[in-house]
């Protein structure tokens, strides 16, 4: 393995790819926080880490470290101009350069890679309207990549 290489998000997938998938995965580097929920007294610190891509159905992170399978962390993604796609009342109080979509995630799958780990997390609960924008965006995203 190459040690000291930064991951990078990989160009927008052929229509191949997006017609076996679920969910269409866009890959932008978005900064998570993710913090694993636990009833224990010990409180998780979290992590600060970078999405390699991102879906209506989940998304996927570089870490230095593996996660356990099955384990639940509150995600909060930011993903800047999220609200331009949102249809809430609270869009407009809200500041465009700071938006972040809250999501509760199982971990996935968890996958050895240069050096680290791909973690790919299912959201299990995510606001309706948030996760509404996040489609929106991705749709746009992919239309404007068709042009």
């Amino acid at each position: 393995m190459i040690k000291n290489q930064r991951l990078r998000a990989p160009s927008m997938p052929s229509q191949d790819a997006i017609d076996k998938r679920s969910y269409r995965r866009l890959p932008r580097p978005y900064p998570v926080e993710a913090k694993r929920l636990s009833l224990s007294a010990n409180k998780d610190p979290g992590m600060e880490t970078t999405c390699c891509d991102i879906s209506k159905g989940g998304l996927c992170v570089e870490a230095r470290s593996p996660f356990t399978k099955g384990d639940v962390y509150q995600l909060r993604v930011l993903i800047p101009m999220l609200n331009k796609f949102s249809s809430s009342f609270f869009k407009v109080y809200e500041n465009d350069a700071e938006q972040y979509l809250m999501a509760l995630a199982e971990v996935a799958w968890v996958k050895p890679a240069a050096g680290s780990y791909l973690i790919g997390f299912r959201f299990v609960n995510v606001d309706e309207s948030q996760s509404q924008a996040l489609e929106r965006l991705i749709a746009k995203a992919f239309a404007s990549a068709a042009e």
